[in-house]
């Protein structure tokens, strides 16, 4: 049986970081990955990074709540996606709609293309 799903929430270069772990399934309470997101969204955040690393299995009841928070943000990266999360998402032909990476090496550098603004609580005014 899979583990729970569960979130932790932190930061990664002053960029929302959602740590899940377990199953990314049906059943498990997808909502709260877009509950958080709205709330973080709310404070003025309009990119998250979703740490992929520890979830055990996805179905796509899982797929749709990543694309349901994509809708919520400007950038969304996937950190860390499993080869077959990342065969899913190419059969569902949505893999473009996320920037994924391996490691934190290549966020970092993924971060540095992205507009500095997108994270300001102020809406970028400095």
């Amino acid at each position: 049986m899979t583990e729970s799903l569960s979130v932790d929430v932190d930061s990664f270069a002053g960029v929302a970081l959602l740590r899940l772990r377990g199953g990314l399934v049906f059943g498990e309470n997808l909502k709260a990955i877009h509950d958080i997101v709205t709330r973080l969204t709310n404070e003025g955040l309009d990119r998250v990074i979703v740490d992929l690393t520890d979830v055990a299995s996805t179905d796509s009841s899982g797929i749709t709540a990543l694309l349901d928070v994509k809708q919520l943000v400007e950038h969304m990266i996937l950190l860390r996606p499993s080869d077959r999360l990342r065969s899913a998402l190419a059969v569902a032909r949505v893999t473009s709609l996320f920037e994924v990476v391996d490691d934190e090496r290549q966020l970092s550098r993924c971060l540095g293309e992205l507009p500095d603004h997108t994270n300001a609580p102020d809406g970028g005014n400095r």
